[in-house]
C-alpha cells in the first residue's frame, strides 16, 4: 500500500483530475512566495488545494511524481506526473502490497543474519558481489560455519566431519535426540542435514562450484535458517 495520508491522496487526485481534464498541463511548475504556493499555467475553477513541499516530496518518493528544482535559488519545482500516478488514483491508491518481497530475495534484509555468517561471509560478497568466485568462497565458508555449529551444538569432538557429525548428533540415541519428543522429527533433522551436506557442502568443499549470485544467496539464506534450528535445538 501506498504510504500516504488522506491530504496526500486528494492532492494527487487533484492533480491528476486537473492534468485529464487539461485544466493543466503534463509539466508544471509549484512555485512557493511570502505570499504562499501557486501552480504555473492552471486553468480551472476549483481552488488549488495547499501545496506543502513535504507532501510534494512524499509523492515524489513514491514515485508519483518526478520534480526537479528550479529558480534562483532553487526553491520551486518542476513536476510532471508519472504513469504510477494514474493508477494509484485508478484503483483508489489500493496498490498490491510488495513489502514480501524483500522476504523472497536472498540477503535483501541481512538485518536477522546469524551472525557468523555477517562476519565471515558478507565481507567476501563485499569484494565482488556479482563475481562467482566471491559467491564460491562465501558459500564454502557458509559451509565450514554450518558445520561447526553442528558439532558444537551437537557436542561433538574433534576427529568427525560432515555426515559423520550428522549421524552422531540425530541417531536415534544421538547427542540431540532427547530434544524430540516425536522420532519421525529427529529422522527428518537428520535426513535434512545429512541431505545438505552431501549436496551442498561437499561439493563445495572440494571442488570449484561458482555458484552465481542468486544460488549462492538463496544458500547463505538457507544456513541462516539452518543454524538458527540448531541455536533453537541448544
Amino acid at each position: 500500500m501506498y504510504n500516504l495520508t488522506d491530504r496526500q491522496k486528494d492532492l494527487l487526485r487533484w492533480f491528476v483530475k486537473q492534468v485529464s481534464q487539461r485544466h493543466l498541463p503534463e509539466e508544471f511548475m509549484v512555485i512557493w512566495s511570502i505570499s504562499g504556493s501557486s501552480i504555473s499555467y492552471y486553468s480551472g475553477e476549483e481552488p488549488i488545494p495547499e501545496l506543502g513541499k513535504g507532501a510534494i516530496q512524499i509523492l515524489q518518493a513514491e514515485g508519483l511524481l518526478w520534480c526537479e528544482n528550479i529558480g534562483k535559488k532553487n526553491n520551486d519545482l518542476r513536476c510532471t506526473l508519472t504513469n504510477k500516478a494514474y493508477e494509484a488514483v485508478d484503483t483508489n491508491f489500493n496498490a498490491s502490497d510488495t513489502s514480501f518481497v524483500k522476504h523472497l530475495t536472498p540477503l535483501a534484509d541481512i538485518t536477522n543474519l546469524d551472525k557468523e555468517l555477517k562476519e565471515r561471509c558478507l565481507p567476501i560478497l563485499g569484494a565482488g558481489s556479482a563475481d562467482e568466485k566471491m559467491w564460491d568462497s562465501a558459500v564454502r565458508v557458509a559451509g565450514v560455519i554450518l558445520e561447526e555449529r553442528l558439532r558444537d551444538v551437537g557436542n561433538i569432538e574433534a576427529g568427525y566431519a560432515g555426515q559423520d557429525i550428522v549421524n552422531k548428533v540425530f541417531k536415534n540415541g544421538g547427542t540431540l535426540a532427547s530434544k524430540f519428543s516425536v522420532d519421525s522429527e529427529r529422522q527428518g533433522y537428520r535426513d535434512l542435514y545429512a541431505g545438505v551436506f552431501a549436496t551442498f557442502r561437499n561439493p563445495s568443499a572440494h571442488r570449484l562450484v561458482d555458484p552465481t549470485p542468486e544460488e549462492g544467496g538463496a544458500f547463505i539464506v538457507f544456513v541462516n535458517l539452518l543454524l538458527k534450528k540448531l541455536e533453537d535445538l541448544r
